[in-house]
């Protein structure tokens, strides 16, 4: 603590000996000099002999009536200036007044916040204290909440599959969730360029990005049938409640009703015939089974004949519905104002799109639990099965839902927490989010089985005979629920608008990740972000009009199974390789650079656990997945099970995606290695893009300065920059004894001994060593070597 006082008083006493010189100066300077520095003034860049200059010019309106004055910086002086102004930046106002109160808040974290004013103005930040969190949970919490998780938990095992699906969540998700976040708030940066602690990494961050466009493009179709769904329930009659409509075939369950058959009705075929008139049928499953043939639900003719048109296979792909255009067109506007103003306005979008389906839900979930029948559905959802824990696939299953559902390693949650405040407890929202979204999806699949039995018990079938996943959940088996309750319309149009804001919350945060990655990479964009989200809505707009066409539904089969299979693992690989071992480098013991760098922004050490989950159990669990899944991986099939494969090269489409992941990882690495210095070794070429780049850590210079005190530890110090922008040592800001007495010398040579006077006032209190390292800083601890 004394050496902190020391450090402080010093700061204080050095930026008073600068303003006591310049008030000298400015009552030495002649009185018409005086006026005229207080006149208006532009800078303008000259060149003068091969040399950059500063010129400043004065108004016309002089007392002394001249006409212009010029004052020229030149780059020294320039540079001087900048670091002048650091060092004030940097330097409490008032050191020694309340400085245990200053401390005590910094280790707390407890510091008030003012949301208003934006920590980092030219990035900005978010203006609320939930913006954040409801933007994550509404990120995490989508559509595979509602229409995916409840499904695989009915067919591995039931309620025996939260075991598999907890572990998995602890040892996986939670830890890849919390480097997410980390690495977007320790940096402000987004994806594309938070990886300067191991830059030839750069391409994991692409990639990210690469596959969150890919998906935001054929996910905002999801969110355009929503809207046709919702449009279409506002009548007083369904659409899908009869088979009376010319969509209809003579498949419908309606114009195939079951019936009671006498005997000398009954054909062998399954079907009952009251002479040449058609009855029904009086045994389905002969009936399948004789003539392939199946009963079809009329909610599933209206979702296939009407609403996409589906075409027979991939091959007839035909050409875009106007509806569905309208629709997507209609989406993208929608998502477009809504993030119009960037973090600022979807922020507030949030606090009704990230709660209203918990209204929802807990709505549908009073009324699904009193209809009949439902405690069937829910018996199928729960009931454990333990055998079924012996099975490879369970495990699978359960990994790949942790992974997919709490949306790790897309880039999105690097984006959203780039705008965090620095100190913002990064943990607390971690456990927070990965909390919520496991506990909706349990909740969910109370909600959606309990309407799955009411349905079954309608058609007089089992619940695993209507249990679906994915899009035959959402629109085809649910509807069909729908329709059978009083008051069906109420009921869709508030079902389907839970479907829109689940579907709005995460297309957000993949659109936010390509802006983010654009103004990140392209800095000048962020002075332009309404027409660079613009033009970003109209291209992916545009991308994504082959999904409305005939053959749109198997497209995005093929995009969804490529794009968000194994790819998105071997990134989250990636991540904890290169945070736990390249940056990590356990070859320091017990020290870990990115559990020091998260001590930082905690305000307080962490626990090594972390640490051993980066390096050791989340990757080893990842890669296991990666392998069954290449183990498990077969051709993609119309309907699973049935043998009706898609063409070659629709699968051929689908390596493209998901090989292009791999290929830009691994081909931006290849290409910094050749953008080093020629003649300069390949293995000092590698090393040197393995460890952190002068532009590594926090982006303000009041928190790179906390990165000091373990540098110092480090031997890291005298190589660290406080302003890489400008391109600011540590050093240059807190001279070592020696250089502050070549300031000494130069200064009494230069002006009489003036500054050298205010120079060594500052210098007379001890605070720092011959190395110049810094030994306490406020909050410090944490962080990187070889800077």
């Amino acid at each position: 603590m004394q050496k902190l006082r020391s450090l402080l008083a010093r700061f204080s006493r050095q930026q008073d000996g600068f303003s006591d010189l310049q008030q000298q100066q400015q009552h030495q300077r002649p009185h018409g000099q005086q006026q005229r520095r207080r006149s208006s003034r532009r800078y303008s860049a000259t060149s003068s002999g091969g040399r950059q200059v500063f010129a400043t010019a004065a108004s016309k309106d002089s007392v002394d009536g001249s006409t212009s004055s010029v004052h020229r910086e030149t780059p020294t002086q320039m540079r001087d200036r900048q670091i002048r102004e650091l060092r004030a930046q940097l330097a409490p106002k008032e050191p020694l007044q309340g400085l245990g109160n200053f401390t005590a808040a910094a280790s707390a974290g407890e510091a008030p916040v003012n949301y208003s004013v934006d920590e980092n103005p030219e990035r900005g930040n978010w203006s609320g204290r939930l913006d954040f969190l409801l933007s994550c949970l509404g990120y995490a919490v989508g559509l595979g909440n509602v229409w995916r998780f409840p499904y695989l938990c009915f067919i591995n095992g039931g309620g025996a599959f939260f075991v598999p699906y907890i572990i998995f969540l602890l040892l996986c998700g939670v830890p890849v969730f919390l480097l997410d976040l980390s690495l977007g708030q320790f940096t402000s940066e987004g994806p594309a360029t938070c990886w300067e602690f191991a830059p030839i990494f750069t391409g994991v961050g692409y990639a990210m990005t690469y596959l969150s466009t890919i998906v935001g493009i054929y996910y905002n179709m999801i969110i355009a049938i929503s809207i046709y769904y919702l449009f279409a329930s506002m009548n007083s009659d369904l659409p899908w409640s009869s088979c009376d409509n010319a969509w209809n075939t003579p498949l419908c369950s309606s114009r195939l009703p079951l019936v009671t058959c006498n005997l000398s009705d009954q054909q062998l075929n399954g079907t009952c015939y009251n002479g040449t008139k058609l009855l029904g049928l009086y045994n389905e499953s002969l009936f399948t089974q004789v003539t392939k043939l199946h009963r079809i639900l009329p909610a599933d003719e209206y979702f296939n004949h009407e609403v996409l048109k589906t075409s027979s296979d991939i091959n007839k792909f035909g050409s875009p519905d106007w509806k569905l255009v309208m629709c997507l067109l209609l989406s993208w506007i929608v998502i477009y104002c809504c993030m119009v103003k960037g973090i600022k306005s979807s922020g507030k979008v949030v606090y009704f799109t990230a709660l209203f389906p918990y209204v929802v839900l807990l709505i549908l979930f009073f009324r699904g639990v009193t209809l009949e029948n439902a405690i069937e559905g829910i018996r199928f959802y729960i009931l454990p099965d333990f055998s079924a824990l012996g099975k490879a696939r369970v495990w699978k299953d359960a990994a790949g839902q942790i992974f997919f559902s709490l949306s790790c390693s897309w880039g999105g949650l690097m984006s959203l927490s780039s705008y965090n405040r620095f100190h913002n407890n990064v943990i607390r929202d971690t456990f927070f989010v990965t909390s919520a979204n496991c506990l909706t999806s349990v909740f969910a699949g109370f909600v959606i089985f309990s309407f799955i039995g009411h349905l079954a018990g309608n058609l007089k079938v089992p619940v695993k005979d209507v249990s679906q996943s994915g899009f035959g959940l959402a629109f085809i088996i649910y509807p069909e629920a729908m329709k059978l309750l009083p008051g069906s319309t109420f009921w869709a149009i508030l079902f389907f608008f839970m479907i829109l804001n689940l579907g709005v919350d995460s297309q957000f945060a993949m659109v936010e990740t390509l802006i983010t990655s654009l103004c990140d990479q392209f800095r000048g964009l962020r002075r332009h972000k309404p027409p660079v989200i613009a033009v970003v809505s109209v291209v992916m707009f545009l991308l994504g009009l082959p999904f409305t066409c005939s053959g749109g539904l198997y497209l995005m089969n093929i995009v969804d199974s490529y794009a968000g299979s194994w790819t998105i693992l071997l990134i989250g690989f990636f991540e904890c390789v290169t945070v736990g071992w390249v940056y990590g480098r356990p070859g320091f013991g017990k020290f870990h650079r990115f559990s020091e760098d998260i001590g930082l922004i905690m305000q307080r050490p962490i626990s090594p656990i972390w640490r051993y989950l980066w390096q050791y159990i989340s990757p080893a669990l990842i890669m296991a997945i990666i392998i069954f899944n290449w183990v498990d991986y077969g051709r993609s099939e119309y309907t699973a099970g049935a043998g009706d494969f898609y063409p070659g090269w629709a699968d051929a489409l689908g390596w493209l995606i998901a090989i292009a992941t791999v290929l830009i990882i691994f081909g931006t690495g290849l290409l910094k290695l050749f953008m080093e210095p020629s003649g300069t070794p390949w293995k000092q070429r590698l090393l040197g893009l393995s460890i952190p780049s002068y532009k590594w850590g926090p982006a303000l210079p009041s928190h790179r300065l906390l990165m000091a005190s373990y540098l110092e530890k480090l031997g890291a110090l005298r190589h660290f920059y406080l302003d890489p922008v400008k391109l600011i040592k540590y050093t240059d800001v807190f001279p070592s004894e020696q250089e502050f007495q070549n300031l000494d010398s130069a200064a009494q040579r230069r002006d009489g001994g003036r500054v050298a006077s205010a120079n060594r006032e500052s210098h007379s209190n001890p605070g720092f060593n011959a190395g110049g390292s810094l030994h306490s800083i406020p909050g410090g601890g944490g962080g990187s070597t070889d800077i």
